[in-house]
Formats: structure tokens, C-alpha cells, sequence
């Protein structure tokens, strides 16, 4: 059964002159790193008169305004809002000349919000812009830089380039681990991320390795309820689980529902995600009533938060597909499969790791019919 698995996305930094620094990420809440010095220090030049100064104030604090207004709709799962603010902000930023820092924030944000709507060509595109752009600063900071390798990495990881992602989160790492410390939120994010790629990879036992050291950093650096610590809960549940360890993952899952619950509600991408990985382990368990229960509720708020055409909508129908074909409802699995099998096509491409898997099940479910 192929489960959602949550990353989170570093933040990338503008300060212009003694305005507070604009943070954004995709997919997790906004964390309390403003003690961090701010990457991508733009020089400003001498403005000859006041009105001037005033103009260009008043479209950073536009530019701010419309960057935390596509945060907060992209943590409420409003991928419509947050577009149409990441745009705006974008095209503000661009105001300030081709290499402002701002810019390469806007693009930054632009690639998260196309990779939650599984857009990963354009995502990858956004992503390594704003690469280039931090390397042409004139304050290069490596800082953003590492930043932004991160995001990069899960990126290419979530369009099934493991080999291209690997190394850029071990550079991430490294550069994070002399700046921040090894035992850094910072750090512990990539660590988190990069247990992503193991699993991806199947090698669980690595993927555990470097979870718990994510684990014990987040307990005690952001306390017990954040949302950060919730994903890599879920995320170790899921190790957990491949390795037939239910007694260990299932109270990692249902602590991880529990903060996301807290945290944003029921209507919510990472709530969804949490319940049908829930789901996955009820199945393994057996609890197969139980399992389509949260599967279903998680297929509703994943149509109504993302679209009908997103990814991890393909992801829960196959997960569907799974457990009727277990029930011995052949024809309902094989409806599911279908539907799962033409929107992971279409968003993702056919030799997308996810379009084959579901594939090669889809064709199961076609034999075994057809043999009845």
C-alpha cells in the first residue's frame, strides 16, 4: 500500500533595510527561527529623496503582505488563494531588479506551491531559479542556499529522481550542521526529509535511524503539539510499519492525528494524510471496516482541500483499491484503481514511481476479474 508521506520545507529569508524578515513554507506552520540571522542580504542604495523611499517601502510591505497571504492559504490547504497571492507577490518582488533577494524568496514560494499541486515540472523549475539567484547575489549566504537545496531535494525526490535528491540533502546537512549546529531544527528537518528518500528506497532501518535523531530534536526544541513534530511522528510510523513493528507505530500515528487535529482542524491536507495512514495500518492489522472508515473521510478532505486531480487524491483511491480488493469487491477495487491509475497519469506521467505502481495493480485487478 503506497501511504502519503509529509516533508517540510525550510524557509528561505528577505530583509530589506529595518523591515522584519518574511518567512514562508509550504508545508509546515510558520517556526520560530526570526533569532536566525536572514539570508540573502540585499545592499540598498542611497535614495535621493523621500518620496522615493516611501514608494519603495510601500511596495515591500505589498510584498510582505502578499507572501504571508499565500502562506496562510497554503497551510489551510487553499491552493486557489495561495496562488493568486504567491503570483502577486512574485510580481512585486520583481520591482526591485532581476537579482533582489525577494526575488528568489517569491520563486522559492512559487516551487512549494507547485509541488502541493503535484505540479513537480514546474516546482523543479521554480526551484533551481531561485538557486541561481542566491548564487548571483552579491551576499551570497550560504545559509539560503542550503535552504533552498533542501526544498530542491524534495522536489526531485517527489518526482522519483532519488539519485539527484540524495546528495543535495547531504549538502544540505553538512552546510546546515557547521552553521546551525548538528542539533538544529534545521538540521533535524533535512534529517527528517531525507528519511523520506530511504523509505522511498525501502530501506527502513535507515529511514529510522535518522527520523529518531529528528524526533528527539523537535521534542525538544518546538514542544509537544507542533505540527513539525506531528509529521515526523507519522513519518517513523511509517518505517514502523513496513518493518512489521505495529506495536510501535500505531500509538506514533495516532499522536501524530491527534496534533494535526489540534493544529488545523479536520479539513486539512496533513489530517487527511495522517487518517489513511492510519488506514494503512488497520489494514495490515486486519481492520479492514475500520481502515475504509478513515479512508473515505481522507479521500473527502483530500478532494476538498487539493482538487479532484491531485496526486495524493491518486495515492488514497489506490489505497481504496487495496482494501476492497481484500474485501472480495472486485469491481469497485478495480473502479478505484482505474480512477487512481488516470490522475496519477495525467499530473504525474506514466513513468512517474507512483503512475507504475499503481499500474502494476490496476493490472492485477484486471486479470483477477476477468478470471472470474
Amino acid at each position: 500500500m503506497r501511504v502519503q508521506l509529509l516533508s517540510l520545507s525550510l524557509c528561505l529569508f528577505a530583509m530589506v533595510g529595518t523591515s522584519q524578515p518574511s518567512c514562508f513554507s509550504a508545508e509546515e506552520q510558520p517556526r520560530p527561527i526570526s533569532q536566525s540571522e536572514p539570508v540573502l542580504l540585499d545592499k540598498i542604495s542611497r535614495l535621493d529623496d523621500k518620496e522615493k523611499q516611501d514608494e519603495r517601502a510601500a511596495e515591500h510591505e505589498s510584498w510582505q503582505h502578499a507572501t504571508h497571504a499565500g502562506k496562510q492559504a497554503l497551510l489551510a490547504g487553499d491552493l486557489d488563494g495561495a496562488k493568486t497571492w504567491l503570483k502577486k507577490a512574485y510580481e512585486i518582488a520583481q520591482r526591485f531588479g532581476p537579482k533582489d533577494s525577494r526575488v528568489a524568496v517569491s520563486q522559492s514560494n512559487l516551487g512549494q506551491l507547485y509541488k502541493a499541486q503535484g505540479n513537480y515540472l514546474l516546482a523543479e523549475k521554480a526551484s533551481r531559479k531561485s538557486l541561481e539567484l542566491i548564487r548571483q547575489n552579491e551576499s551570497k549566504d550560504n545559509f539560503g542556499f542550503a535552504v533552498e537545496l533542501s526544498n530542491l531535494a524534495g522536489i526531485l525526490k517527489d518526482e522519483g529522481k532519488y539519485g539527484e535528491a540524495k546528495p543535495l540533502y547531504e549538502a544540505a546537512i553538512a552546510i546546515l550542521s557547521e552553521m546551525r549546529g548538528k542539533e538544529s531544527v534545521e538540521v533535524a528537518t533535512v534529517y527528517d526529509n531525507l528519511a523520506l528518500l530511504f523509505q522511498k528506497q525501502s530501506d527502513f532501518k535507515a529511514a529510522v535511524d535518522v527520523q529518531l535523531k529528528a524526533i528527539a530534536v523537535y521534542e525538544r526544541e518546538l514542544g509537544a503539539d507542533n505540527p513539525d513534530l506531528a509529521i515526523a511522528l507519522g513519518n517513523l510510523a511509517e518505517s514502523y510499519r513496513e518493518l512489521n513493528q505495529s506495536e510501535k507505530a500505531e500509538p506514533l500515528y495516532e499522536r501524530s492525528l491527534s496534533i494535526m487535529r489540534k493544529a488545523y482542524g479536520e479539513k486539512h491536507p496533513a489530517v487527511a494524510t495522517a487518517l489513511d495512514n492510519l488506514a494503512g495500518l488497520y489494514v495490515k492489522e486486519g481492520k479492514l471496516k475500520e481502515a475504509e472508515d478513515l479512508q473515505l473521510k481522507a479521500l473527502e478532505t483530500f478532494r476538498e482541500t487539493l482538487g479532484g486531480h491531485h496526486p495524493d487524491v491518486a495515492i488514497c483511491l489506490d489505497n481504496l483499491a487495496d482494501l476492497y480488493s481484500r474485501q472480495g469487491k472486485g469491481a469497485l477495487a478495480l473502479r478505484k484503481s482505474e480512477d487512481a491509475f488516470e490522475i496519477a497519469e495525467k499530473t504525474l506521467g506514466k513513468e512517474h514511481p507512483l503512475s507504475v505502481g499503481i499500474k502494476h495493480r490496476l493490472e492485477d485487478l484486471k486479470s483477477q476479474n476477468s478470471s472470474q
